[in-house]
């Protein structure tokens, strides 16, 4: 793949998710009032509470076995050592910084779970669309990558719920 054409294909999931963003920031924006402030906060909080589990576990109902799974031990393990970096990494900066109280625990939750999951569903067709991926076949490699992203955001999503009733209960 020559450097326009990898840089195209890079691009296109990113500029996909902008625009798709960017016209869900117009519409949830006072200027067009489309929906109410208490509407909005409801609708992000079944986005993120209904819509983002169904999603995952549609992906992975459809490909992953328990074989898998099993195999994908790593990604565990991965997880596990990001939250537990980024936990230190976020208690350095909440000894640093001395915010307030009631947001140290927040400021540790967002440094030890970050971007983990999400990230990966824009490199995944990237990688799909390119020769001697390690999917397989450019045909299944959508359904195989969105399953392997799926299983690392379930993996992800649940340490975060975790970690963050953790330090809610710490507090």
């Amino acid at each position: 793949m020559g450097f326009w054409t990898l840089f195209e294909v890079a691009s296109m999931p990113i500029l996909q998710v902008l625009l798709i963003s960017s016209l869900g920031a117009f519409m949830a924006s006072d200027y067009l009032n489309l929906l109410p402030e208490v509407a909005r906060r409801s609708l992000n909080k079944i986005v993120f509470i209904i819509f983002t589990p169904s999603l995952m576990f549609a992906n992975l109902a459809k490909t992953v076995t328990l074989e898998d799974i099993i195999s994908w031990w790593f990604m565990i393990v991965n997880v596990g050592i990001t939250f537990l970096i980024g936990g230190i990494l976020g208690w350095i900066a909440v000894k640093l910084l001395k915010p307030k109280p009631h947001l140290e625990g927040l400021i540790i939750s967002m440094c030890a779970s970050g971007n983990l999951g999400n990230i990966m569903l824009i490199i995944v067709p990237v990688i799909c669309k390119q020769d001697g991926n390690p999917f397989g076949d450019n045909t299944v490699c959508s359904t195989i990558g969105l399953s392997y992203v799926s299983f690392s955001m379930a993996v992800s999503v649940q340490c975060s719920i975790s970690h963050s009733i953790f330090l809610s209960y710490d507090s």
